[in-house]
């Protein structure tokens, strides 16, 4: 294969993950354009891998679609290798249900306050830690780790109703 179909193929590739991401966010191509500042005649080109974006527009894509550059060319959604069913199921939903990048930081810190996983955090800033003495897991909510939070709402309802 030539060189020009390579790079015919490195842009069909480009503007298939382009317009996935673009789908996958619920963006149309009018709010797409609008957020990288192109036409939509141009959005439209690129997602169908006619035109060859510059590198500033690159930057302003990854931007738009809220991913770094280099997930631009990942090939295909599939990309991110999962052996564990379980966790195939996990990113299953997070892409059936177009989830947004917010929506999965927030639902992987509700994993680590459910399950007393420690968050990672960068500088290595310990988390906050339940307010009951000698709890050492993470707070969920109100100063509380999941089961003492849980534990405490479910005392007040009983309190409320009595």
């Amino acid at each position: 294969m030539s060189d020009g179909g390579r790079d015919e193929l490195s842009l069909l590739s480009l503007g298939r993950r382009v317009r996935g991401l673009r789908e996958g966010l619920r963006l149309t191509q009018e709010e797409f354009a609008r957020r990288c500042g192109i036409s939509v005649s141009f959005a439209s080109l690129l997602e169908r891998g006619e035109r060859s974006p510059s590198y500033d527009t690159l930057l302003t894509i990854g931007r738009a679609l809220e991913v770094p550059v280099a997930d631009l060319f990942r090939e295909g959604a599939s990309t991110l290798e999962v052996n564990e069913p379980s966790h195939a199921r996990l990113v299953d939903f997070a892409r059936r249900n177009h989830l947004s990048r917010q929506q999965v930081e927030r639902w992987i810190a509700v994993g680590h306050a459910m399950f007393g996983f420690e968050p990672e955090r960068a500088g290595g800033d310990r988390a906050v830690r339940c307010a009951v003495e000698g709890c050492e897991r993470p707070v969920l909510a109100r100063g509380l780790c999941a089961p003492h939070y849980h534990r405490d709402r479910r005392a007040r309802l009983q309190q409320d109703e009595g």
